[in-house]
């Protein structure tokens, strides 16, 4: 009887320890779940029960680019669209290309190519890149006999009552300076004046016996115009042709009234203004103060540049 009661004991005790063990490994009774690990749309969840715990992990994106879209650097899935490409204008050298990875598409531009001119070498409209030389000018290999301002230079010119006697004094251009426009010399939209004060002092024998008389006209230094100056109109403008980047431009000369036109402490002394209207920033204007006596037959004082023009002439180029 004792040996029948413990084989029935020790089946019951065997049977509690296989369902214990099934309670803790095949159940979560215990609360011993066995969580799969998250993914990007699934939070953990219990291979047994299917408890769930926490929260999705969400795409982990990777950069998208020009021309392929992000992809989850978890799960591979695409997300979203590629950003295209993001292309930067085309240039004279350049096709365009884009911003982000440097494709390429289409063809360079080419230059837009300007003629030389006078004052500078061709030159591309778009993006300034030079070729070439610029045009000679007339006088890029003449020897002038340039003023410089504030500083006087020697003058000969025919005396006021006798043409055959010279008188030599000195000639000074005082002050330069560039302006829009004054009461004296009009504004021109698109124009500046370039003005030049003037100083001529004579002294000596001759000129106080006989006076001075001045003379003085305008040349290009470009083109040496042989007809810069032509007769004043109502406004007390002379109208006159230059070159101005390879083009004939219309400008305007004009004298300004005299400050000093007599003797002061034994010298004779002429003061005023000479203003060219040209377009802003034109260099091309000379003045050129030769001897009246060269004038002294001719119809107009203002004589062609070319006539009157050499090494010893006083020169002031208006720039």
């Amino acid at each position: 009887m004792k040996r029948t009661l413990l084989w029935i004991g020790t089946g019951v005790a065997a049977a509690a320890a296989v369902a214990l063990a099934v309670l803790v490994f095949c159940t979560c009774v215990f609360g011993n779940h066995q969580y799969r690990k998250a993914t990007c749309t699934e939070p953990e969840v219990c291979s047994r029960c299917k408890a769930v715990r926490g929260e999705p992990l969400g795409h982990e994106a990777g950069e998208a680019s020009c021309t392929e879209p992000s992809v989850c650097l978890r799960c591979g899935i695409e997300l979203g669209d590629p950003k295209g490409h993001e292309w930067l204008p085309a240039t004279c050298t350049e096709p365009e290309i884009c911003a982000r990875c440097e494709a390429t598409q289409g063809s360079p531009l080419g230059h837009d190519m300007t003629e030389p001119n006078y004052q500078t070498r061709a030159a591309c409209r778009r993006c300034g890149y030079t070729e070439g030389e610029s045009l000679s000018a007339a006088l890029s290999d003449r020897t002038l006999n340039e003023l410089s301002v504030g500083v006087p230079a020697p003058y000969t010119t025919a005396s006021y009552e006798d043409y055959g006697v010279d008188v030599t004094g000195t000639v000074e251009i005082v002050d330069f300076k560039v302006i829009d426009g004054d009461e004296t010399f009009p504004a021109r939209e698109g124009y500046e004046w370039h003005i030049a004060t003037v100083r001529l002092v004579f002294a000596g024998d001759d000129a106080k016996k006989n006076g001075a008389q001045a003379a003085w006209t305008y040349g290009d230094y470009y083109l040496l115009d042989d007809d810069m100056a032509a007769r004043e109109d109502e406004n007390g403008l002379r109208p006159f042709a230059a070159d101005w980047y390879g083009m004939r431009v219309q400008c305007w000369q004009k004298t300004g009234p005299y400050t000093e036109a007599d003797w002061y402490d034994r010298e004779l002394r002429f003061c005023w203004q000479e203003g060219v209207l040209v377009p802003k920033g034109y260099d091309g204007v000379l003045l050129i103060f030769y001897n009246y006596r060269l004038a002294k037959d001719a119809t107009r004082l203002y004589l062609p540049a070319s006539a009157v023009l050499d090494d010893t002439v006083p020169v002031f180029r208006m720039k």
